[in-house]
């Protein structure tokens, strides 16, 4: 019975684990915003990779770095992280750490922009509406 007992615990103790961690994440705020706010994007990073960050550069100034892992922006004409629009795009140097990261980009038009992350395969992205 105490066997019993045993793998019944182990059991119920395995089916209660917590789900597995989110990958990556963003988000901005604010959201919506005005032409000419600063808006903050806050990514989360949830495991040791390179980080990829595509900022539209129809709706936003050229990004700061902000808290953004060792990297650089460059820009680039078009990718689908921005739905199609000419983008700013961040590529660390090295593997990020878990945690969030944070940066500021200033709107420059009126309209809905894409913002994506991406860490290994996995990929997170946010509608910005400026007014």
């Amino acid at each position: 019975m105490k066997r019993l007992l045993g793998v019944l615990v182990l059991v119920v103790v395995l089916g209660a684990a917590p789900a597995s961690a989110k990958v990556v994440g963003i988000s901005a705020s604010p959201n919506p915003a005005a032409l000419g706010d600063r808006v903050r994007h806050t990514v989360e990073v949830g495991t040791y990779a390179r980080l990829e960050v595509w900022v539209s550069a129809l709706g936003f100034d050229r990004p700061a770095t902000g808290t953004l892992p060792s990297g650089a922006w460059s820009y680039e004409c078009c990718p689908s992280q921005t739905a199609g629009t000419p983008a700013w795009h961040y590529r660390t140097s090295a593997n990020a750490r878990p945690g969030a990261y944070g940066f500021n980009a200033v709107t420059r038009a009126r309209g809905s922009f894409l913002s994506t992350a991406r860490v290994v395969s996995s990929s997170a992205s946010v509608w910005v509406s400026v007014r």
